[in-house]
């Protein structure tokens, strides 16, 4: 009897949007040449969602996380998930012979999540990109004291509101912070890469 190693799941693409279904994050494991095909279909997926979310909630007992298999189309099965904030998840899979587990496809957005979590909660992350730290000159820098020159040019960032600096809720969430993000992006691709046994 021949030992065999279980099919890798071969994931198709991630869609992140936010709780008004505006887009946050699409990624084709596929390559980019597809994002815009992947992304209309995870988009598609919507309404299921939000069928599936009034079904199963009531005013005391909120939707489940995991939305589980939402539909088949094409070559791929997608399924759904929604966090507490409502940010809702996309994740397409290739169809193949073998059984996927719930428990897997919960695994793999428990650990979308938490890169994402980890990623918006950077207290910097809604600077604006324009933003730049100044290194501190010399003189403060050998503790010695200060003295103004006329040729010195002074360096000001835009004043940020202090209410918005580092607050913000799942709405204020930008696509570019996700986009922008090289740790975001690299583990985004990890995981496709461990899923899909190229790791």
């Amino acid at each position: 009897m021949e030992n065999r190693a279980p099919n890798p799941l071969h994931l198709t693409s991630l869609t992140i949007l936010s709780p008004s279904n505006s887009p946050l994050y699409v990624h084709s494991f596929t390559g980019p040449e597809d994002e815009l095909r992947h992304y209309h279909l995870s988009h598609a997926a919507v309404d299921v969602i939000e069928e599936r979310i009034v079904m199963t909630s009531t005013a005391t007992k909120p939707a489940e996380s995991y939305l589980g298999l939402l539909f088949c189309m094409e070559d791929m099965a997608f399924y759904g998930f929604q966090t507490t904030t409502k940010i809702r998840m996309v994740l397409s899979i290739a169809l193949v012979d073998a059984m996927i587990k719930d428990a897997d496809i919960v695994a793999i957005f428990r650990s979308i999540h938490n890169l994402l979590l980890t990623i918006t909660s950077n207290p910097f992350i809604s600077l604006p990109s324009t933003f730049h730290a100044k290194s501190s000159p010399k003189h403060i820098e050998n503790q010695q004291p200060i003295i103004e020159t006329k040729t010195a040019k002074s360096i000001r960032n835009v004043s940020i509101s202090d209410s918005k600096i580092f607050g913000f809720g799942p709405e204020e969430i930008k696509s570019d912070w996700l986009k922008d993000s090289m740790r975001f992006k690299k583990g985004i691709e990890r995981i496709g890469e461990m899923l899909n046994g190229r790791a």
